[in-house]
């Protein structure tokens, strides 16, 4: 199951040449809050899904240093041995049998080998920190690589949603990074996780400081939950057209179910008056990152990124009307994203390029975008993308709008038009029409729709 960088640079698949599909769940405290069988109910429930990756982390500390798992095993089995950053071989077994029941499911665990508090005080967890020297963090890296060695199911993400402050902090992550490239892992691909960048500007957040590092294989970031409409897409576009060219991934969005902008936006509303994302959210999200050129995408559920139970406190807000991580499961946005992977992989994958100027017109099929018809509304940003060999055009519109597409860079006579409705996950309609060089839309759905158009002669 190893994973690689595909020849173009942009995508991902196996070792055999045959696309992967970046579709992870996020489980950060699978390692402390699962039981082995919950696990397997978890796996089974995201790989039936269609997910190919869980995302959590080695160990993590939300709000007490060293917390055990649900046997009692804590990562470290004393606290000088904390300091010391040496691991509790109990607990790398533990790990190393998460990670074995992954891959009898397909999937790969993007395990972060530690959460920011540990190396720098700037986080949302308890600490302390312990990665003080590039040298403990490099041994530390070294460990991970060589336990997890037979596993070939295994990206590492270094980071853990802290921002790089000071060069000390960057040489913290480039040292971890050089220990799982020394050890036994050292062929598995690395990528960074930082925290929110919450406007949507480009700024050294996300992999940005580590662009240029050869050991960066994938470009990511985090576009969070802060606020409502975030345009993820404009920074999977600058990672996209930034050389070398590496594959960009949005590996934290939106949560399902979770606060909007946490409690920080809501404090002094009434619980029961607060908003919270919900699938289409979620949809929009993964939809316009990826028709931009992204990898893939990480879809997250709250009470499952925190694995929430009754009686648990809960990470980062208050908890009112949360519910189980068990409940999680049945979230519906967890449902609705293996449409699109599926069509994708149906089609020719690798040939996948944004195209936003295939767009002629927004509002209006008669005039091209302008300021009051155009295209760069977070709310309505319609997402287009097409296969460079010219077999098909992807159109994702997030509200109902009139769109004008350019169908002329497809060398066919005619076409063949499947409208889907990518909440209920199913095609609305489909037929087939001449290639006039513009196909005009209006859909029937309020709300978001998926246009595929298919080349069906040449």
């Amino acid at each position: 199951m190893d994973i690689k960088v595909s020849p173009n640079g942009r995508f991902l698949q196996y070792s055999d040449g045959k696309p992967f599909f970046w579709l992870a769940d996020t489980s950060w405290m699978l390692a402390s809050k699962l039981h082995m069988e919950e696990a397997r109910r978890l796996m089974a429930d995201r790989a039936a899904k269609g997910f190919t990756v869980i995302q959590s982390l080695i160990f993590r500390d939300m709000f007490v240093p060293n917390t055990p798992n649900v046997h009692g095993v804590t990562p470290f089995a004393s606290e000088a041995d904390m300091y010391a950053a040496k691991l509790n071989p109990e607990w790398l077994d533990w790990v190393l049998g998460i990670t074995k029941m992954a891959a009898e499911y397909g999937l790969v665990m993007a395990w972060l080998p530690t959460w920011g508090d540990k190396w720098t005080v700037h986080n949302n967890s308890a600490g302390p920190v312990i990665f003080d020297t590039d040298s403990k963090a490099e041994a530390y890296g070294r460990t991970l690589s060589d336990a997890l060695g037979a596993c070939n199911n295994v990206i590492w993400v270094v980071g853990g949603d802290s921002v790089i402050r000071t060069p000390a902090e960057a040489g913290i992550i480039r040292a971890m990074a050089r220990g799982l490239r020394s050890g036994a892992s050292r062929g598995r691909l690395i990528t960074y996780h930082s925290s929110s960048y919450g406007d949507g500007t480009d700024h050294p957040l996300g992999s940005s400081v580590f662009h240029n590092d050869d050991w960066l294989d994938i470009n990511a970031f985090q576009s969070g939950s802060v606020r409502l409409n975030l345009p993820n897409y404009r920074r999977i576009k600058t990672f996209y057209d930034r050389p070398p060219t590496k594959p960009c991934l949005d590996i934290e969005p939106n949560y399902e179910w979770a606060p909007v902008g946490w409690s920080r936006l809501q404090n002094g509303i009434p619980p029961e008056h607060r908003a919270f994302f919900n699938d289409y959210d979620v949809r929009r999200s993964y939809y316009r990152s990826v028709l931009a050129g992204a990898a893939g995408f990480s879809y997250g559920c709250d009470p499952i990124r925190q694995i929430y139970r009754p009686g648990d406190r809960s990470h980062a807000w208050d908890g009112w009307g949360i519910r189980t991580w068990e409940e999680g499961l049945a979230a519906p946005g967890s449902s609705q994203l293996r449409l699109l992977k599926q069509l994708l992989l149906e089609r020719s994958y690798f040939t996948r390029i944004p195209d936003n100027g295939l767009l002629e017109g927004v509002g209006s099929a008669l005039h091209p975008p302008d300021e009051k018809a155009g295209n760069d509304h977070p709310i309505s940003h319609i997402a287009v993308a097409r296969c460079s060999a010219g077999s098909y055009i992807l159109v994702y519109v997030p509200i109902r709008q009139m769109v004008a597409i350019d169908t002329s860079v497809l060398p066919a006579k005619r076409l063949r038009i499947s409208d889907y409705d990518p909440e209920a996950g199913v095609r609305h309609r489909s037929w087939e029409t001449e290639n006039s060089g513009v196909f005009h839309h209006v859909p029937s759905r309020q709300l978001d729709t998926l246009l595929v158009i298919d080349a069906i002669d040449s």
